[in-house]
């Protein structure tokens, strides 16, 4: 069985400042993108958004799942046992999500070093900004 694998990435412009998340879910051959815009947000709320984003939009939570993100922070605080200074709350409800998957991995990758499916979670992101909707 093939493993569902998420590219994920937050974007605001400011930051504080207008935010917009960019997830790219791949299983096999279906894919599915989204883009969506957050209200007024740090880039780490963004980071953390697009993450929440992408488990949500997962519904198999037994299959083998794998979040790629630029964020070392979302990393840091939703799979290392990070302490929490900002955004508490937010990374306790991260961390209940999290939970409910059987098999959940967390892999960091260079942003804006050409990998595709980052890239384009990049644009997903900085177009629900552009387009506040």
């Amino acid at each position: 069985m093939d493993p569902i694998i998420a590219y994920t990435d937050g974007a605001c412009s400011g930051n504080p400042g207008p935010a917009g998340v960019g997830v790219v879910l791949v299983c096999g051959d279906k894919r599915k993108e989204i883009s969506a815009y957050i209200g007024e947000g740090t880039n780490n709320i963004a980071e953390l958004m697009a993450v929440a984003h992408a488990l949500e939009a997962i519904k198999d939570r037994a299959r083998e799942v794998v979040i790629y993100t630029d964020s070392s922070y979302a990393i840091g605080v939703l799979s290392k046992g990070w302490k929490a200074k900002a955004n508490v709350e937010l990374i306790a409800k991260m961390r209940a999500l999290a939970a409910g998957f059987s098999n959940l991995r967390f892999q960091w990758v260079r942003g804006h070093s050409g990998i595709v499916e980052n890239e384009r979670c990049d644009e997903l992101a900085r177009e629900a900004v552009k387009r506040r909707s």
